[in-house]
């Protein structure tokens, strides 16, 4: 190719994309200036990090930490993300309802820009400042000016409600963001005396009154409104309430300890009255002391050890269970896996996959009617039980934890009726006493058939 022509290529190649280069720096694209025409401030809500508002000669100052908004001034709380959501979405959607250019507000003091009614700072990866000044000669309107720009603009006036609210307003009132999953132990405290719960290998267990079990289900139930407590009045910071003189049902406490460590919470309750759970009165340091919540929190007065305990007998998957041993009334069937069904090996009678599923599924869902720890031996019958169920887990070598042979996965036994009806029996493993409904052993029953069927060995 000719040098020359080579030249003017490259020359006319570099005019072109200084061209370009030049336009992006200096001329909007049609839709961002459409868009600074329309609105007030043009910004990306997800970039802004801190909020600063001015109004009546105090300040309020919101900034996003880790991923969480907090209010810094005028005092220092966790902020309410929707809220903030809300003022974001009202500030970049500012409509312009007329824009008057080349204006100094010193010159006009009818627009009350001079010294604004408000100002908002936005920072981010970029700052944005919108003053808000007097009403306009139009209902709904008011004057305002965004940064440095020589201009007076007109837009609607339902951004005061949002940037003149109470700082109270913008505080989150979630008593916590903790979830049930993160709390490690917790401890309730009344009158009437305390209950603890902690987590063992991951389980919850109660650790007094008594020692026993916790149904995972129910404690989720429990500190989930709890943690989720609307705050409906935050009051003045004070110290916490002395509840040691509070009748029964008028006070009550619970700490909770975050998993993964930090300092322990603890929310004091009060009420007026026993029956009085519509306002209730609240001590929790972490949101400013005395506060007012919501009546879900009456469950902290009402809770029981019982209502907290694992009430199953055990819980068993079928894929995991090899042999199943039913004892009823002296007679005795061990139900070994063999193929797609289950055989008897006493009475050489097969039952099909579907009722052994039925046994298992009963299983799994009865119920601990009561804890009857009063009741004596011979009331019970369990020195001698009418039914026992116990599943197997049948390993075929050894291995390092355990030895070739059944293993006992769960169970149940039986004996008699309670007076309520219900039927006396315990978990295999357990010496407490509790009540079932009549359903579980009344299938033992069934299933053990009265002819051809051994005695217990």
């Amino acid at each position: 190719m000719n040098p020359r022509a080579t030249l003017a290529l490259l020359l006319l190649t570099a005019l072109v994309l200084g061209g370009l280069f030049y336009l992006r720096k200096n001329v909007e694209p049609t839709r961002d200036a459409e868009q600074k025409q329309r609105y007030l401030a043009v910004f990306e809500p997800d970039d802004i990090t801190t909020i600063d508002i001015t109004r009546n000669g105090t300040k309020l100052s919101l900034r996003r930490e880790g991923g969480e908004w907090r209010m810094t001034a005028p005092l220092k709380d966790r902020a309410d993300p929707d809220a903030i959501d809300r003022l974001l979405h009202a500030l970049r959607f500012m409509d312009v309802r007329d824009r008057q250019p080349g204006r100094n507000p010193a010159n006009f003091p009818e627009c009350g820009l001079e010294l604004p009614r408000a100002r908002i700072v936005l920072g981010g990866a970029e700052n944005v400042i919108v003053d808000l000044g007097a009403e306009t000669a139009l209902p709904n309107e008011i004057f305002a000016k965004l940064g440095s720009e020589s201009s007076i603009a007109r837009i609607p006036s339902s951004i005061l409600e949002l940037v003149t609210r109470p700082p109270d307003s913008f505080r989150d009132p979630r008593l916590t963001n903790l979830m049930a999953d993160d709390v490690e132990k917790f401890t309730v405290r009344r009158a009437d005396g305390e209950m603890t719960l902690r987590r063992e290998r991951g389980a919850w267990v109660i650790a007094k009154p008594v020692q026993a079990a916790a149904d995972p289900r129910a404690v989720r139930a429990f500190l989930e409104p709890l943690l989720g407590l609307r705050v409906k009045d935050f009051g003045a910071q004070d110290a916490a309430p002395d509840t040691s003189a509070a009748l029964p049902g008028q006070a009550a406490a619970i700490s909770l300890t975050p998993r993964g460590g930090g300092d322990e919470l603890e929310l004091k309750l009060q009420r007026g009255g026993t029956n009085n759970a519509e306002n209730i009165s609240a001590f929790f340091e972490p949101r400013g002391g005395n506060i007012s919540v919501d009546a879900a929190a009456a469950v902290l007065f009402d809770i029981s050890p019982e209502t907290l305990r694992d009430r199953s007998l055990g819980h068993v998957d079928i894929d995991t269970i090899d042999r199943i041993r039913v004892e009823s009334d002296g007679k005795v069937v061990t139900l070994q896996r063999g193929g797609e069904g289950w055989s008897g090996v006493e009475d050489g009678r097969s039952r099909h996959a579907e009722e052994i599923a039925d046994l298992v599924q009963l299983f799994n869902t009865t119920r601990v009617e009561g804890f009857r720890t009063a009741a004596s031996a011979a009331e019970t019958g369990l020195t001698a039980p009418a039914q026992k169920i116990i599943f197997y887990a049948w390993l075929s070598e050894n291995s390092a934890e355990e030895a070739a042979g059944a293993h006992p996965i769960a169970g149940a036994e039986a004996g008699l009726p309670a007076p309520d009806g219900k039927i006396y029996a315990r978990a295999t493993g357990s010496d407490e006493t509790v009540t079932i409904a009549p359903e579980l052993p009344a299938m033992l029953r069934a299933i053990v058939a009265p002819d051809n069927v051994n005695g217990p060995r």
